[in-house]
């Protein structure tokens, strides 16, 4: 069995590890590997979900380190192998440009069951979230749309964070450790279809319509 093999999708890949050799053998002929594919990768951006073995959190970071360490690819993320978690490499198509240096990624189309949009910039979204959709971002999310599915602002613990969208019908939503479902909360989204904004008070999360007043308080 090779050492390493990998496998190019729409915008991620699939990097095969060898089970059996030891760690820091893997370590080296993974770099090796993208050392010697680096002018077909060029200075791509992909998803990369490693399989073959299992890897412990820091493991996974070294090699995400050889990676870019042998390479110019950018690694947006790592994902699972499973086929659900497939669809992250189908979302990262519809980013919009070039956006490195911008405070905000926006996704154009419809987020669909099954994928999953994640950024650590706010994230726009033009156009709806269906259900079993996910938006997550460590800032802001907006959703020129309707959310049906799940959005998790503040994903890195920030509660200052807010969502916005056109009209609210979600699974779930979650600000920081704040979370709120329409299961948990019957009748919480039921007011009719108006622009709201989702945000931390004291009490858990509040949902109001946009207007001067809701939107005073926040942390832009």
């Amino acid at each position: 069995m090779n050492e390493v093999v990998i496998k190019k999708y729409p915008n991620g890949l699939s990097v095969i590890l060898n089970p059996l050799i030891p760690f820091d053998e893997l370590y080296t002929a993974l770099g090796k590997k993208f050392r010697e594919s680096a002018g077909f990768f060029g200075n791509a951006k992909m998803v990369i979900s490693f399989e073959g073995r299992a890897l412990a959190s820091e493991e996974e970071r070294l090699l995400v380190d050889a990676i870019s360490d042998n390479s110019e690819l950018t690694v947006l993320s790592i994902i699972g192998n499973d086929d659900k978690n497939r669809q992250y490499l189908r979302a990262g198509s519809c980013f919009l440009g070039k956006q490195d240096n911008l405070l905000s990624k926006f996704y154009k189309g419809i987020v669909r069951a099954g994928d999953v949009i994640e950024a650590d910039t706010d994230i726009i979204v033009l156009g709806d979230v269906n259900a079993g959709g996910e938006v997550i971002s460590s800032g802001n999310i907006i959703i020129l749309g309707t959310l049906y599915g799940t959005a998790r602002a503040g994903a890195r613990g920030n509660e200052d964070s807010f969502i916005v969208a056109l009209d609210l019908k979600p699974t779930k939503l979650c600000i920081g450790e704040k979370a709120v479902n329409v299961f948990s909360k019957r009748g919480f989204f039921k007011s009719k279809a108006t622009p709201k904004i989702v945000f931390v008070k004291e009490e858990g999360l509040a949902v109001e319509e946009i207007s001067p007043d809701s939107i005073e308080h926040l942390n832009i």
